[in-house]
């Protein structure tokens, strides 16, 4: 694995990547999506919002949930200043009036953005409100659609970055071109749907990249966190046939085996693709455990053909050209 930032490893916690990055998160506009408490990108907003950021934009569909996230954010961070944004990636109406409202603020750039928000496994084939398969079209679509819609914010940015979060669960499907929605009767697989997305994020940050923004995507590791909520008793048997190190014989996990992680070093790596200076000259990047890390990615989810012909895929599906 290349070591581009080696002062951060897989126990770094997204509070000290914060703190070494604090120079290059003071007096930014960052947005991210999915802080629900409790989960990565909560965790990684709240390490943010530590380092005085002009403005921190919480981004997600349920209010309560945005109501929550800021009140526990503003309890350690008093003087944070965030606005909350109403945005439902499984509706690209939704999300076109999502994206309205960021290109009213007052504010010229929107310096960071993190893609965060996602949803895994869902065990029956579930639509967006367009039709497409929830799990490519909220993980991805939603998120496609909505970075292009602000983009004339970001590009004004003197230093702009998109952070999408990936997994390593991408490793499992590449693109499904002829069939991204799973139509076809019985082609449903709730795995290969959710690594297809995932894939797609990946596959995303290296067409931006191309197109001259600066962009990452990530793994943040194994973490326990609300996105494992759709998991079955079957998935977990399953998932601890595949890892077995991971685990203790009875079946709780296995803390000593490196397989997992806390939450704040889980958000870590967010910290770092938005924000560390010198993985730059590795722009479109994968990155894990807080390091550049492409060899951990899938040749497919790295190929600027595949990114090329996903972009207009994308823009087929969310029927506008960017």
């Amino acid at each position: 694995m290349s070591s581009t930032v080696p002062k951060f490893d897989s126990h770094t916690t997204a509070q000290r990547a914060a703190e070494a990055l604090s120079p290059f998160i003071v007096g930014k506009n960052v947005l991210i999506t999915g802080p629900t408490v409790k989960g990565l990108g909560f965790e990684a907003a709240r390490a943010i919002a530590t380092q005085k950021p002009a403005l921190l934009i919480l981004a997600g569909r349920s209010v309560q949930a945005l109501d929550e996230a800021e009140t526990q954010i503003k309890n350690e961070t008093p003087d944070a200043n965030i606005r909350k944004l109403v945005l439902d990636l499984g509706s690209l109406e939704q999300v076109k009036k999502a994206a309205e409202e960021v290109m009213s603020y007052p504010e010229p750039t929107i310096d960071v953005l993190i893609n965060n928000a996602g949803i895994m496994a869902l065990a029956n084939r579930t639509d967006t409100a367009d039709g497409h398969e929830a799990q490519f079209g909220i993980n991805h679509l939603g998120h496609f659609l909505f970075t292009n819609l602000i983009m004339p914010k970001i590009r004004r940015s003197q230093s702009p970055r998109i952070v999408n979060v990936s997994s390593a669960g991408h490793q499992d499907s590449g693109i499904r071109f002829n069939d991204p929605d799973y139509k076809e009767p019985g082609s449903y697989e709730k795995w290969q749907a959710y690594a297809q997305a995932k894939t797609a994020n990946i596959l995303f940050s290296v067409e931006l990249a191309k197109r001259g923004l600066t962009s990452f995507s990530l793994h943040p590791g194994s973490i326990a966190t609300p996105l494992s909520r759709h998991m079955s008793g079957d998935d977990m048997v399953a998932f601890q046939k595949r890892f077995p190190f991971a685990f203790n014989e009875d079946g709780t996990p296995n803390w000593e085996s490196g397989f997992w992680k806390t939450l704040p070093e889980g958000a870590a790596t967010h910290i770092v693709a938005a924000f560390d200076p010198s993985i730059v000259d590795k722009n479109g990047s994968y990155l894990a455990d807080c390091q550049v890390a492409n060899d951990q990615a899938k040749p497919f989810a790295l190929d600027k053909g595949n990114a090329e012909k996903l972009w207009k895929l994308s823009e087929e599906l969310v029927g506008q050209a960017f």
